[in-house]
């Protein structure tokens, strides 16, 4: 039996009970999808979808909701998917564990995630990419009693100001990333702390972790709660708007390539329409064709008119927390490293297609 090896939950968004009828682009099973797949505790939507699709963000097409469930939105562990066909659509059919009534299901456990949660909410619990105004604003490390410019979690942490807030984080400016006139600072988190007393002038931190030696003019942010306003770990892949394309500007480690499972920052965000969980996908470049001296007409005109290869699809891209001009995106496939100069673009879908998965 697969099973999938992410242990976090997070919950698949609304999903319509017809089925889809896009002759445009008939959904394709793999051919070794299973029949029947029962739900397990630490499987992702993610993964479940890899076992029927090669484009996972395709899930809306394949899923059909049932009525009977109080949430229809929601798969859980013991659930048992079913492959049925109909119309000659493929579709996901969900006999549920415990049913209790006709709209009510036993709600004690949590329902299976898109991606691992442990890959998501780093991002969502303390901003991470602040604009220059914000970072004007911030509250700074002022050092310890003893006057150390190294500070350790032995040693008792000051900030400015009189604080009120009981859990902070200490971050480092990494990188500062640019689209036209809007800018940008990555940060990297180095030390937790909480609150241990404050005045007028300055409040004291008593650090309960840290990856890195704290430094004096270090940035303190108080702890931001995962499941504030619009930002949620309840979100679901869906692809980004028609025809739109971005541009990976780096990373919040500094690294110059990463691969799967790992964050990037690209010049799109919730300006252009982008939420969390719109995809893209990842191609590089096609080579220009080149010939020796003795090469044929036919090749000799290719170059001379510059032509080159069809781009290559190596990967795809998953918006997990949007600001205004910017966002931080999951790397969800990677064939190759990825890097500034891949090309980052709306998966090609059908008009209608893409209308019926944005209605979700």
């Amino acid at each position: 039996m697969y099973r999938v090896r992410l242990k976090a939950l997070l919950t698949l968004a609304a999903l319509v009970a017809a089925p889809f009828s896009w002759a445009e682009s008939a959904l394709k099973i793999k051919n070794d999808a299973p029949q029947t797949y029962t739900v397990v505790k630490g499987d992702t939507l993610w993964d479940i979808s890899e076992l029927y699709l090669d484009n996972p963000w395709l899930w809306p097409r394949l899923w059909q909701a049932n009525s009977y469930i109080n949430n229809p939105h929601l798969i859980y562990p013991g659930d048992k998917l079913n492959l049925i066909w109909r119309n000659g659509q493929p579709l996901l059919s969900l006999k549920t564990m415990v049913k209790l009534s006709p709209r009510v299901r036993l709600l004690d456990k949590q329902a299976v995630p898109v991606v691992s949660e442990s890959l998501v909410l780093p991002y969502l619990e303390s901003d991470r990419l602040l604009t220059l105004l914000s970072l004007q604003q911030v509250d700074r490390v002022l050092g310890s009693s003893n006057g150390k410019q190294f500070l350790t979690n032995e040693d008792v942490l000051y900030i400015s100001g009189q604080q009120s807030k009981t859990q902070w984080g200490i971050y480092r400016e990494v990188e500062t990333f640019t689209r036209e006139e809007q800018r940008v600072v990555a940060l990297k988190q180095v030390a937790w702390g909480e609150l241990s007393s404050a005045d007028a002038d300055m409040s004291s931190l008593r650090i309960t972790q840290q990856v890195q030696e704290i430094l004096v003019d270090d940035i303190a942010l108080p702890a931001v709660e995962s499941d504030k306003g619009e930002l949620t770990t309840t979100f679901y892949p869906q692809p980004s708007p028609a025809e739109s394309v971005a541009h990976i500007l780096g990373t919040l480690e500094g690294s110059q390539y990463v691969g799967q499972n790992q964050v990037v920052v690209i010049d799109r965000g919730e300006q252009d329409n982008l939420t969390q969980g719109s995809m893209f996908e990842l191609y590089k470049h096609g080579a220009a064709v080149s010939a020796k001296q003795s090469a044929s007409k036919v090749v000799e005109k290719a170059v001379k008119d510059k032509l080159t290869m069809p781009n290559q699809r190596i990967g795809s891209l998953m918006v997990i927390r949007p600001y205004q001009h910017f966002s931080l995106a999951l790397v969800t496939e990677s064939l190759q490293p990825i890097g500034k100069d891949t090309l980052v673009q709306a998966p090609v879908v059908p008009d209608s297609a893409h209308q019926e998965l944005s209605t979700q």
